[in-house]
Formats: structure tokens, sequence, C-alpha cells
């Protein structure tokens, strides 16, 4: 499945080969996990590559609740990204995409507690709908459904997997969805079992191996130049955000499959079903031209069997109507179409437009065979009436045209359909109960093409893009969006306040049309104040901006809440900003959240004000300490010498630094000396995977994956003498209330006798953990080792995680 705002792909000869062989393979595998990055990409390449099967990954969440690697983007936007990858990677390994409604909360132990939080009845809708819509012959579990999936999401997949199993195929669950679907029942349900016996799959035991089906999925198919294991890293390499960029593997490897449910298999995955077109009575006319296509295929020159794919989707088209029929109609057309080496592209002359705009189209088409094509009719979006045209296409000769349709005054915005309502913290509320599982929005315009090939009409769609030249990167494609007329955002996402003092609180409003005017105000919680009450505002040009401070005051009292931003232009009401996500590796992606931020008054004590800062990932950190009068320097390797970091009152390193930033093998000498020297050391948690040093700490501890995941969890003082609890803010157990999504990750298993701890912490159930937070002398200074999320604390405005981090920064003062 292809995200469409992409440079389409050219396929070669031999790709198109291979399209045409899939015309005769009926079969579908459906490979079900929790998260992005979960799935299997080399078993989903070989299936859909060699064995020409239609593949696809369903994964319960987009992956919002993970970590980024590549920046600064967390939650909502987060998802996005990673929804976004999950389609390259599709693109890559030659599989579909499906999602549910699941939101990505975080770390889970358990499927009781996954449950407690994801409506389970409501997840297995969403299961048995893909299913009934995608119809798979076998599901394939990346997980087993018990502990050794090593993640609550992943054992609740592998549960939905089986439930859904059954309750496809009984029309009396999820009667509503028959409207739509028929009941389906897979042949089978099996597991992706050898990993979790070994990592390595050649040393998976006898006993283990037992009545599981095997498969050598790392072949080498000479069409395409490369094994499916290279295929699998490149696309395993796109979830970035997440560090899986990996090298290809090349020679056998062998994947087992356990059985779970339905039909036991004896040899291979699809026994007993029928992938070939004997399952669909009638069907011998199209079988019998399929054969003569795949023997008269000219590789230097797709277009000779065009004629030929033209008989054989007249006799598909006699074919009684049903799913097949349907699925092989599409995919007929498309080889046709790349047998043409046909090129359609519609762009526009932006990415964003507003509700009444008019759209300025430019068509360019191009027939690149001897095969006699002509246009005949041109169905424009937004009910505009069709244009018949009766244009002949010459070989090469390429036709560009010029039309313009308005947007409706009506249109939606161009909200992914996910984010559209608010959700609670389970699951995405979608409006419309036909968009659960597609990937993504479809797209907001599209022109349809009525093709005359050598006399057979054949249907194109081309979605509306937006083309540009990029001077680095070269031809760039964005997908066109409609946005609202007027954004307004908030700089900060959180306005910490210790004491009486007003803050400047920036607001930006920006046109998304020529000519706006209106007032924009700030809406405050009861007991906040603003100066001025509101401003007036007058844009010219879209894309102007107007950038505006009010002075925000705390109430007398501790609290806190939250603030919006409002514009109101045309007696309209406006309170949306404009997030743009730009990656290389994605189409540029935006959405609209409300334009609000957090604000905290709380009674915060420091010591210390200059920090030294060395990034780690995806690290919000700095500019939550400065909202509390910090001032903090990011440190390049310039930065980091023995003179210069002695002015310091602390050196803080953000999270994985030691799993990202390659220079601290060279540099984290001098680090333990600034401590020596009398500096204080503070280290956020680093993954137990890919550490580039082994001991980084002055004295040994061992990283390991232990993490306490509920964010409610008691929390016990281990030492209550230790100054971390006591200078400069005494710290009690009610600032450990309102934290969000874990307490800690990562925390070390074993640590030398120096260091000290200082609380202790567990998940309901599991045993305790105390090294959430080690401090240590050495030699004048301090060295802290802390694995508590303050990078989702500080930036979510958790007043106890701000006293709390200030008494680390403190330590020595």
């Amino acid at each position: 499945m292809n995200s469409y705002a992409q440079i389409p792909k050219r396929p070669s000869s031999a790709r198109i080969f291979q399209d045409i062989k899939k015309l005769g393979v009926l079969g579908n595998v459906l490979y079900f996990g929790a998260h992005p990055d979960d799935e299997n990409p080399t078993f989903i390449a070989y299936m859909a590559n060699e064995k020409l099967y239609n593949t696809a990954y369903f994964s319960l969440t987009r992956g919002d609740g993970g970590q980024n690697l590549i920046g600064t983007e967390t939650k909502e936007s987060l998802g996005i990204i990673r929804t976004q990858e999950l389609l390259q990677a599709r693109r890559i390994d030659g599989g579909q995409q499906f999602f549910s409604r699941a939101i990505d909360f975080g770390f889970s132990k358990s499927a009781e507690e996954v449950f407690t939080i994801w409506d389970k009845e409501k997840l297995l809708s969403d299961a048995v709908w893909v299913i009934r819509k995608f119809r798979p012959d076998v599901i394939v579990s990346r997980f087993p459904p018990d502990e050794r999936a090593g993640h609550g999401h992943h054992i609740a997949s592998a549960i939905l997997a089986e439930e859904a199993f059954d309750a496809a195929a009984d029309p009396k669950r999820f009667p509503e969805q028959l409207k739509f679907v028929d009941p389906w029942k897979p042949k089978r349900l099996v597991w992706n079992a050898g990993m979790w016996w070994n990592q390595r799959r050649e040393a998976v035991g006898q006993s283990d191996a037992e009545d599981c089906i095997k498969l050598d999925v790392g072949i080498y198919n000479p069409l395409l130049g490369k094994s499916y294991g290279e295929i699998a890293a490149e696309s395993r390499s796109q979830h970035r955000t997440q560090g899986f960029g990996t090298v290809g593997f090349r020679g056998s490897l062998i994947e087992y499959f356990k059985h779970v449910k339905g039909e036991k298999a004896s040899g291979d995955l699809m026994d007993g079903v029928n992938t070939t077109w004997e399952r669909q009575p009638g069907s011998k006319k199209f079988q019998d031209l399929l054969k003569i296509v795949l023997t008269q295929y000219d590789h230097t020159d797709p277009a000779k069997v065009v004629p030929l794919l033209l008989h054989a989707r007249e006799a598909l088209s006699k074919l009684p109507d049903g799913y097949w029929k349907t699925t092989k109609s599409a995919e007929l057309d498309k080889v046709i179409r790349e047998a043409l080496g046909l090129f359609i592209q519609v762009t526009a002359q932006d990415y964003a437009y507003t509700p009444g705009d008019q759209l300025n189209l430019n068509v360019e088409v191009l027939n690149r065979s001897n095969v006699p094509v002509s246009i005949r009719k041109i169905k424009l979006p937004f009910q505009k009436p069709d244009s018949v045209v009766e244009i002949s296409l010459q070989k090469d000769q390429k036709l560009e045209f010029a039309t313009e349709v308005f947007i409706p005054a009506n249109a939606p915005y161009s909200q992914p359909y996910w984010l559209q309502k608010a959700s609670g913290p389970g699951l995405y509320e979608v409006s419309e109960a036909e968009n659960v599982g597609k990937p993504q929005n479809e797209p907001i315009a599209e022109l349809n093409f009525e093709l005359l090939v050598s006399g057979k009409v054949l249907n194109h769609i081309s979605p509306v893009i937006y083309q540009k030249t990029d001077p680095i990167l070269g031809e760039v494609h964005q997908p066109l969006a409609i946005t609202p007329p007027v954004y307004v955002s908030i700089s900060e996402k959180v306005y910490l306040f210790n004491g009486n003092d007003g803050k400047t609180v920036s607001v930006t409003v920006t046109s998304g049309k020529n000519d706006i005017s209106g007032d924009v105000k700030l809406d405050l919680p009861e007991g906040w104040r603003a100066q001025p009450e509101f401003f007036p505002f007058t844009l010219k040009l879209k894309g102007q901006e107007q950038v505006f401070e009010f002075k925000l005051f705390p109430p007398d009292h501790a609290g806190e809440g939250e603030l919006n931003a409002v514009v109101t232009a045309k007696d309209k009401v406006y309170n949306r900003s404009l997030a743009l996500i730009s990656h290389p590796h994605i189409p540029l992606q935006l959405h609209f959240p409300v334009a609000k931020a957090r604000v905290v008054k709380v009674d915060i004590n420091k010591r210390g004000n200059l920090i030294g800062y060395i990034k780690g990932a995806g690290d919000l950190v700095p500019a939550s300490l400065q909202q509390i009068g910090y001032e903090v320097s990011i440190l390049e390797d310039r930065d980091i010498v023995t003179e210069n970091l002695v002015r310091f009152d602390a050196v803080i390193l953000g999270v994985r630094a030691y799993n990202i930033v390659e220079r601290l093998k060279v540099i984290n000498p001098v680090l333990l000396k600034y401590v020596e020297n009398g500096g204080n050391l503070i280290v956020q948690y680093n993954s137990d995977e890919g550490l580039l040093l082994k001991d980084f700490g002055p004295y040994p501890f061992t990283v390991s994956k232990n993490r306490i995941t509920v964010e409610a969890a008691e929390v016990r003082f281990v030492n209550p003498n230790c100054s971390a609890l006591n200078y400069p803010n005494k710290i009690t157990k009610k600032d450990f209330d309102g934290w969000v999504q874990e307490r800690s990750l990562y925390q070390p298993a074993s640590w030398s006798d120096k260091y000290e701890t200082v609380i202790s912490c567990n998940d309901p159930g599991s045993e305790a953990l105390d090294s959430g937070i080690l401090v240590a002398r050495y030699g004048k200074g301090n060295y802290v080792y802390t694995t508590l999320s303050w990078f989702r604390q500080l930036p979510a405005g958790v007043p106890g995680a701000y006293r709390m981090f200030s008494n680390l920064i403190s330590l020595g003062r």
C-alpha cells in the first residue's frame, strides 16, 4: 500500500512481469501485531513477492506512545510519523497496511492491565472488520499470548488474534458490519514462533520446532535483484524514529510457524487453500489467456502483451461478481497501465487550501507505448461536471493542460481521521466506521480519467498532489490539504510559574488565505489573568504571520490548568494551530492540534543557575528547565573540555545519549573528570541495547530492561535523609502525583555499593526496583544516574517532577 503523496514507482519490466504472475495467484495472508516495527518484514516481503499473496500487516497501534530518535515529536505527532514509516516500509516490501483504533500508551507488563485501558470489545470489532474486509486465508500472529511476548500490548494482540479468528466467521458477532462485508473464516491461525525460543534461529531445538511449519524466507529473487533479507532490511530501516536501521541479510533464513487455530497445516502455510483460479468457477478462459501472456511477454517491450491483457480483462469481466473478481480486476488494470508506460499526474500550485478556494490544476499525460490510447472523459472532483475531451495520446507526445475547480465552502479540514475527535486514554474516536483499519485519509481531490486502450474502456484515478523541486532532494511530492483560513499557536506547551511575577505568552496568528482579520485572545482557567484581553490583527497575504505578546499572571495560590488561544474572524471562532511534520524519509505531514498550553504555579526552590546539556533522543528537557529560570547551554563537541565544563553548576545528559551520541566514547573521561573536580553530572536513562560504552559511570552498574509502567505506582523513600529528597525542596509523596505514562525505564539491575539509592517503586504484583535514582560521590563532585521518565514529566508540566529534578541539579550546593 503506497502513500499517495509519493513520487510514483515506475516499475521495471521485471516488476511488471512479476505483477502479471501475481494475477494468477489467489491468496491472502494477514500478519497481526501491536506496534509499528513489530512486523516481520522478511516474511512479508517473501509472501508478497515470492509467493505473490496479498500480504498485509495489521498493527493495533500507531506507536504514539513510543520514543523518537529523530526529532521532538511525541504522542499524536509521533503516531503520524510512525504511520508513514509503516507505509514506507510496505512500499518497499510489497505489503498492505491496516490499523485499529488503539492508542499506544507506553509499555505495559500484562494484558490484564492493557484491557483496563483498551476497550477489548471495540478492538475485537476492529480486528474482525479488517479480517472480514481483507479475507485472509491465513492469519499469522507475531506474538505468543503470554509473558514471553515481553509487553502487555504484544500479549493483547495475540489474544485478540485468537478471538477475532472465531468472531469474524460468526454472523452474530458485530452484525452491524454485515451491511458492508460478509462473515469470513480463515483457514488457520499460526504463531510466528521461532524468535521467541531463540534469537539465533539456526539454534532452535528439535523439541521446540516439532510440529511447526518451516519456511526459508531468505532466498534470492532474481527478478527483483535482491534477497528477501535485503528487501526486509530496507523496509525495517524506515522505522527511523525507533533507530531500527539495519543491513541486509543474505542466505537461508528459517521461520517457524506453530499451529494455533483452524485446520492444522502439514507442509505449507496454505495447505488446503486453493490459491489458483480453480477456486473461482468459470475462469478457464481467463487462466488460458494469462498463460499466453506469460509465455509471450517481451521484457524489452511490455506493451506488446497489452492486447492479450485486454482480452483477459474481458474474460474476467464475465465472471460472477465477487471478492476475487473485484481484487484481480483492479490488479489487472494496474498492470495494463504499467505495461503501457502510462504517466498521468495532476498537480496543484500549493499544498494547502481553505474551504471555498479555487483549486487550479495542471494535468500531464503521456503514453509511452505504440498501443492506441485516448482520453474520452475526465471526471473532476467536487461534483464539477465531467469534461468530454476525446484526445488521442500519441507515443511520447506529452499532453498538458490546465483546469480549475472550487473547493466546497463546507469541505472538512484535512485532519487525520483518527484525530478529528477528542479521544480517551485507550482508543481513538473515529466518526465514520468505514474508516477503521485505514492507514490514512483518502486524497482530498482526485481526477478520474476514462481512457480508451485499443478501443476498450479503462479507468484511472489520479490524486491531486503538490509537486516542488527541492535544491537538495530534487523532485518532492506532498499531499494536498484543506486547512482553516487562520491558525493560532502558542510558543510553549507549558508555562511554569514560581512566584507571582507574570510571564510573556507569545501567540502567533497565521493566515491560511489572503485578506483575513479579527481578534485573538487567551481563554484562561479561573484565577489567572492576561494583559491585554485581546489584540486585533489584519493579515493581507496567505502565510503571513503576526506575533502578539500577552502578559500572563498566576493566581496567588498554587494551581494548574489549561489556557487556549482563540481567534475570532468574520464571526467564526478558530482555535487550531498548524503542525507541520517534515522528515526526509516520509512525505510532509500536517495536522491541526488545538492551540493550548498547560499553566502551572508551583513552589520551587533552586540552587545553581548555569546548566550544560548534551542532547539525547527527542529531547525537550532543556526548554522545560528554562521554564523555571535555569540558563541552559546545549553542549557541542568543542564545548566539552575540562576548562569549559568547570563553569557549569550541573551538566546533564539527555535520554539515551549513550545509545546515540558517538562522541561520548571519547569524551566520557572528560565528563568524569568534571565530576572529580567538583562538578554535578546527571545522566538520564539509556537502553540496554546498543550501548556505546559498557561502563560509563565512575563505578559499575548494569543497565537492564526493568521498568515501572504504572505512572501512579507508589513511591517509597529508601533514604529519607538523602539531599536529593530534602534540598532545596522538601520532597513528599505528593510530588509523585500526576505523573504521565510511566515512572521509570531501563533501571540498573545491579550497581556498586558506592551508589546511594534514593527511592523504591514497583508495578502492582512486581518486585521492588530501587535504582530509579542512583547518587554517588566521586572525587569532589556528584554523579547521578536516573531512569525516571523526566523526559515525559517535565514537558508535561508535572510540578513534583520539577521540584525533584531541581534537587538533583542542586546537589553539592
